[in-house]
């Protein structure tokens, strides 16, 4: 999933939780561009963007599969961050 940060994020979690309730306690795993950035994927700060997707992932019982090292997910002329995300469900 595509995550355009022109576009507000409740957007795109409206999408994932349809995702959620079709999967009906299946498997479902996520791999995202979020555009969000949080410390709980290990980026070096928390986005308002981020908040409000950390607040889905907890809510929803997901877990993000992102591991903490060296290399970012996201790099530009601007700078680097984490905001690919793979966010998979307990089953």
């Amino acid at each position: 999933m595509y995550f355009d940060r022109e576009i507000p994020i409740g957007h795109d979690l409206s999408k994932i939780q349809a995702l959620l309730r079709h999967a009906k306690g299946s498997g479902v795993l996520i791999a995202s561009e979020s555009n969000a950035r949080s410390t709980l994927w290990y980026d070096t700060l928390t986005n308002t963007r981020g908040g409000i997707l950390e607040e889905f992932i907890t809510s929803n019982q997901l877990y993000i599969m992102n591991e903490d090292c060296n290399n970012t997910t996201f790099r530009n002329h601007i700078g680097t961050s984490n905001i690919d995300l793979t966010i998979i469900s307990p089953s």
